[in-house]
């Protein structure tokens, strides 16, 4: 079989770049694009010359540890723990990333340093795919833990003015502090207030309230002030309940969200 080195380095160098992808994601140590690229091209290198010069199986072994040392070296900056770990972490993925690739060839050949695999889809164009996976991942990781770390804030209130009752979510403004007579305000959609009180636009803006300032970064909120029977707040497994609360009604939907209110911590 003949292989051609400028596509054998090709394919080291992707293959290589997505593993050190894939550790730096799960870690999330100290690196950069380009320190990952330039471990990527060291390690290929070391490919390179083990395949062209080197037969002895213990000495590759050797080399293929001390590869591996210098990849996690050169891509990441870490502390010796923490270099322990990506170490590892570099040859469990190696492992999994070469199975998933081996199931995806139609062949394979057995090199002294390892196997160089054929198949009708390239093996540039499967790591490709693969190293645009992890930046997906990526994305999608941060999102689920920013989701995670919002939906911990979010506390199911019930709320009810006159035979009306409503339940909707609300979520925790740690540094929304509004009051009004000494009595925290909740933050209520526009919407969800138009629906409790059975009510509509025109006669929204129509009404004469009382409002309330918020001050944002933007300037300041002028919000209409109500006052609603009773408010429930499910904390955990109990509830805490105010009567004749004062609500502020936001004119800024809340449709990109999964909540209808903002709590303020005088709450609870």
């Amino acid at each position: 079989m003949t292989i051609y080195i400028e596509s054998f380095l090709l394919q080291n160098i992707l293959i290589d770049f997505c593993l050190l992808r894939l550790v730096f994601i799960t870690t999330k140590a100290k690196s950069s694009f380009f320190k990952i690229l330039l471990a990527s091209i060291v390690a290929a290198g070391f490919s390179v010359m083990s395949a062209m010069f080197i037969t002895n199986n213990f000495l590759m072994n050797v080399i293929k540890i001390v590869c591996a040392i210098a990849m996690t070296k050169i891509a990441f900056k870490q502390t010796k723990r923490q270099f322990t770990y990506s170490l590892i972490l570099l040859f469990l993925f190696t492992y999994a990333l070469g199975g998933a690739i081996t199931s995806l060839t139609s062949s394979s050949y057995q090199t002294s340093f390892g196997m160089v695999m054929s198949s009708k889809v390239s093996l540039e164009l499967i790591t490709l795919i693969s190293i645009i996976i992890t930046y997906i991942y990526e994305l999608v990781v941060k999102q689920i833990k920013f989701k995670i770390k919002s939906n911990n804030l979010i506390y199911t209130v019930i709320l009810k003015d006159n035979k009306s009752k409503l339940k909707l979510n609300a979520y925790l403004d740690t540094g929304n502090l509004l009051s009004y007579q000494g009595q925290p305000v909740l933050i209520l959609d526009i919407n969800a207030y138009l629906k409790l009180t059975k009510s509509n636009l025109i006669n929204f803006y129509l009404s004469k309230m009382e409002t309330v300032s918020l001050g944002t970064v933007t300037g300041n909120d002028q919000m209409k002030l109500a006052k609603i029977d009773e408010i429930t707040i499910k904390i955990n497994h109990e509830e805490k309940k105010f009567k004749n609360q004062y609500i502020a009604v936001s004119t800024n939907n809340f449709k990109q969200t999964n909540y209808q209110a903002l709590l303020s911590p005088l709450f609870l």
